[in-house]
């Protein structure tokens, strides 16, 4: 690359930085969305930085060409996901990856430093091609979630390469398989959680190729895709020297195997139970600037007429999506006009009214007050008062008996601090940038909401990424899943098309119908196998009456939940432990 074509870069990738910034920095001082924005931004500041910072090396070909291997594989690896319907894709995404750091594998002398910078250059594109949405929910959480996320799954190829390095290539394919599905098994399970990304959830798009996930979970995909990148890679690096076909017919095998068993269960499984008639709305409230700000009868009335143009004398349910009324006082719920509509809306209509709230109580237990999601102000009469929010749901039947569930999962940044006590100098940042300082407290997790109808799973938004989280309440005996949620804040990008089809899989993990109430887009319903119908259009208020099948047969996952996580946990503690006992003996 010539002096002339780098400077050309430089000044091209700075003018799209500068001019993305300053249509945000427009767009929020005119209460408009920032849409795909946020994408221009973060990925021209990222080449522009590393120019910077590699500049002596822009005019070394094998820089530029494995510069160019690392991005392909960040681009295969987004348009591999959803909402692409292009999962194929994702069993190459790595090849260049491990093409282009191939020689880290042996070559002691090459620096950390430069294996480090090539992993995050990938990861850090395929988290910002594939999630820079995020950051329409709040600036700071959505950098930090790209920024960060890309940072940890470096740490997986590097354990990688350690034990490759020490152990020898043998080793190869079992620690990449293991060191990645480690990361994704403990990267659900801490406070920085945001399985978003994990390789698994890529297929779901390819229902009728992964029916075999309700006895692996989304971590089985990740095995599944990971082998055969791996494979490919080694097939590739032997063909170059003997020209054989020979090899290639393990990663055929790998991959033929599991796709077969499962077109043969997609095509003969037989959805089980009995049907319920459920109603979900739709109510299109755009959250940043419409939806707080409105007068709840309002929201109130359009999310009742929606619901009442579709029930009929046989409806068991309507469902309401995430934080559809706001300010509820769970001590007193009916103290709110709009609780006791929605209570006479389920009495007169003879059904069950489920619906997400933005809610609180107020704390007089001195023990309470000290949690760290309690909220100080001063009441009217000059004292101090403390009270905590929820973000939660509530079934009301037909009798107006009303059962809570509390929502146990929440975005770190934009919903809850992570390591408050640790990061409190941040807090002021945080706060400033539209994250959330307090965050909401979680009474109880996995509560069922049960009728005569039904017994109903009501995972709430992010929860129902998280495949083994929804399988507790399966085990409790969930026969259906509602999934409320409000995924306006990502305005018109790709998150809510991958939240929607993320819900796929659960529905095969746990072989449940699930129904999806959504504030701007997509309600439907799922079917066992995994399939969509009567999907709603974003941006539209609407309702659709869906027939939902009741199941109580458990399947394996929901049995024995990510138990490939816990197998590779093991391993890699194995290998890892093996590989630092011989570098020791060796004196390296």
């Amino acid at each position: 690359m010539t002096i002339r074509l780098i400077r050309i870069f430089i000044v091209s990738f700075l003018l799209i930085f500068l001019v993305s910034s300053y249509l945000l920095i427009n767009r929020q001082a005119n209460q408009e969305l920032w849409g795909h924005l946020p994408l221009w931004q973060f990925s021209s500041f990222w080449f522009l930085f590393l120019s910077l910072i590699k500049r002596k090396s822009l005019t070394d070909k094998v820089f530029i060409r494995q510069i160019g291997l690392l991005t392909l594989s960040a681009v295969l690896l987004s348009i591999g996901f959803p909402p692409f319907p292009l999962p194929g894709l994702l069993f190459v995404a790595l090849v260049p990856l491990l093409w282009a750091l191939q020689r880290f594998e042996t070559d002691q002398s090459i620096r950390i430093s430069d294996l480090f910078l090539f992993l995050y250059h990938t990861f850090f594109l395929w988290n910002v091609f594939t999630t820079y949405w995020v950051v329409n929910t709040a600036y700071a959480a959505g950098i930090f979630a790209n920024v960060v996320n890309a940072f940890l799954m470096t740490l997986p190829v590097l354990v990688y390469y350690y034990i490759v390095r020490n152990l020898g290539k043998n080793a190869g394919l079992i620690a990449f398989i293991t060191a990645w599905i480690t990361f994704e098994f403990l990267h659900m399970r801490w406070e920085l959680y945001w399985p978003w990304l994990t390789l698994g959830n890529g297929l779901a798009k390819m229902t009728y190729g992964i029916q075999w996930y309700n006895i692996t979970g989304t971590l089985g995909g990740s095995i599944w895709i990971l082998c055969i990148n791996y494979l490919l890679h080694r097939w590739w690096a032997n063909y170059r020297i003997s020209k054989s076909m020979r090899a290639l017919t393990a990663p055929g095998i790998v991959f033929l195997l599991p796709f077969v068993f499962s077109l043969f269960s997609y095509f003969n499984y037989q959805e089980t139970g009995t049907q319920i008639e459920v109603v979900s709305v739709q109510p299109n409230f755009e959250p940043h600037y419409e939806k707080f700000d409105l007068p709840q009868d309002q929201m109130l009335d359009r999310m009742l007429s929606l619901a009442a143009n579709k029930i009929t004398p046989e409806t068991d349910y309507v469902v309401l999506p995430e934080t559809s009324l706001d300010y509820i006082n769970l001590d007193v719920p009916y103290r709110s006009a709009t609780m006791r509509s929605l209570a006479d809306f389920a009495t007169e209509n003879n059904l069950n009214l489920i619906s997400g709230l933005a809610a609180y109580r107020f704390l007089e237990d001195p023990e309470e007050i000290k949690l760290s999601t309690t909220i100080p102000r001063k009441g009217a009469d000059g004292n101090m008062e403390y009270f905590e929010r929820y973000n939660c749901a509530v079934q009301i039947g037909p009798d107006q008996r009303i059962q809570e569930y509390y929502k146990a999962l929440y975005v770190p940044g934009a919903e809850f601090f992570p390591f408050k006590k640790v990061l409190f100098f941040l807090q002021p940042i945080v706060d400033a940038l539209g994250g959330t300082n307090y965050g909401y407290r979680i009474r109880s997790k996995f509560d069922l909401f049960t009728s005569d109808a039904a017994v109903v799973a009501p995972p709430i938004c992010y929860e129902s990424i998280f495949g083994e989280f929804v399988t507790r309440f399966i085990q409790k005996g969930a026969e259906v899943i509602f999934v409320m949620t409000n995924d306006g804040w990502w305005d018109n990008t790709a998150g809510h098309r991958q939240h929607a089809d993320y819900a796929r899989l659960r529905a095969i993990e746990t072989r449940r119908d699930v129904v999806r109430a959504a504030n701007m887009g997509t309600c439907c319903i799922i079917n066992q196998r995994g399939d969509i119908f009567q999907k709603t259009h974003y941006g539209i208020a609407d309702a659709i009456n869906v027939k939902a099948h009741k199941n109580n047969q458990i399947t394996f996952y929901v049995k024995w939940g990510d138990f490939l996580g816990r197998i590779s946990l093991f391993i890699t503690l194995l290998f890892t432990a093996r590989s630092s006992m011989k570098k020791y003996r060796n004196g390296t």
